[in-house]
């Protein structure tokens, strides 16, 4: 329990002086007033002892300098995997220190702020089936994506997500840098002026940086950070939403929209769409517009993969059909045979597959899933 009066003591015991004293207790007042669940982060130094990574690690990460030898510093692993629709996703893994220190301000700082209502990944008690549950029954759906959706989110925007909560803004601004990385001088961002630094800090020169950050795909901040940012999205495609008579979710980058109205229409769809793009191009997303779709009444309607044409969201039949597909081979050849005729690599691997299909079933038909369970057990696995 924070206590001010016991920290001025303790503070008064280390010899700090009562202007730094007194700064500091405002700055945790602030920030207790703004939230009290969130912890208090007086400085880089505070934030070093509280996560337990050390000092200059912090520096480091945050200056995006090698302390030592002042040369630009990546504390990532880089590599990259083919997208199902096409080109590749790149995926950028911190290194143990940065990861341990992601992970603190994960569960102690982004974990007790809440999303928009509208949000449904990333965050507790969330999932696809509450999401798509929002649309069952409707007779249009409009769905749409956003092109690199935690790549578009920019460290300032961070920064103001860090400042929004209370805290100080040079923590703020450290935050931001531990939890984005750091643009390449390559990159074809140096084209675009919203990523280039309009100022440069005077106060703390290394810091100073040419390009702006922006969240890398694989940092275990990012989910929850783009949530956050994205909040003011939501609450503007919420309202456009209710204007059209719609609902609205969104899943990541997955953004969806119903109507339960026959009459609703394409012509009122298109003008959502046209309102949707406005607002995600003023928070600097790019809406892909391959993958924009305008469900009628007429066709089946699928929202994060599950059927929503129902009172609840249902499994595919192509989803039930593989999991129908692999428990007759089963039974029939026997695991051995299955997984060389599938070209599994192992016949555990092919059984952890198999096993994962089944638990995913669970979570949105448990009753169905409970039979082909049965199954799944009585298989001659061997030992």
């Amino acid at each position: 329990m924070w206590s001010s009066h016991r920290y001025r003591l303790e503070a008064r015991e280390k010899l700090l002086s009562e202007q730094v004293i007194q700064a500091a207790i405002s700055q945790s007042e602030r920030l207790l007033t703004a939230d009290p669940a969130l912890p208090p982060i007086l400085s880089l130094n505070h934030l070093s002892v509280r996560c337990g990574i050390p000092y200059s690690d912090l520096r480091e990460f945050v200056s995006r300098r090698s302390i030592d030898k002042n040369e630009p510093s990546m504390p990532y692993q880089n590599f990259s995997i083919r997208k199902r629709s096409g080109g590749r996703r790149f995926i950028h893994v911190p290194n143990r220190q940065l990861m341990a220190v992601q992970r603190w301000i994960n569960s102690h700082i982004l974990q007790d702020v809440k999303p928009h209502s509208a949000s449904h990944a990333f965050s507790r008690k969330s999932s696809i089936k509450k999401c798509a549950q929002v649309h069952c029954g409707s007779a249009w759906l409009v769905k749409l994506d956003i092109s690199d959706f935690f790549e578009s989110v920019s460290e300032i925007q961070v920064f103001r997500a860090f400042h929004s909560m209370g805290y100080a803004p040079l923590v703020a601004f450290e935050l931001a840098r531990i939890c984005t990385i750091r643009t390449p001088t390559h990159s074809p961002r140096q084209h675009f002026k919203q990523w280039l630094v309009k100022k440069a800090n005077n106060t703390i020169y290394a810091y100073n940086d040419r390009y702006l950050g922006y969240l890398p795909q694989g940092a275990p901040t990012s989910p929850l950070l783009a949530n956050l940012v994205m909040r003011q999205c939501d609450k503007e495609l919420s309202e456009i939403a209710a204007k059209f008579g719609m609902k609205y979710t969104r899943y990541s980058d997955d953004l969806t929209f119903s109507s339960h109205d026959p009459d609703h229409g394409r012509d009122a769809c298109r003008k959502l769409i046209f309102e949707a793009y406005s607002v995600l191009s003023r928070a600097g997303y790019r809406p892909n517009a391959r993958k924009s779709t305008i469900v009628p009444p007429s066709a089946r309607k699928l929202v994060l993969g599950l059927t929503v044409d129902g009172a609840e969201p249902g499994l595919t039949k192509e989803f039930k059909d593989r999991i129908r597909q692999h428990l007759y081979f089963l039974e029939k050849l026997g695991p051995v045979d299955h997984a060389f005729n599938r070209k599994f690599d192992s016949i555990w691997g092919m059984k952890a597959h198999i096993k994962g299909l089944i638990d995913f079933a669970k979570m949105i038909e448990p009753k169905y899933a409970a039979l082909c369970r049965e199954r799944f057990q009585k298989i001659d696995w061997p030992v």
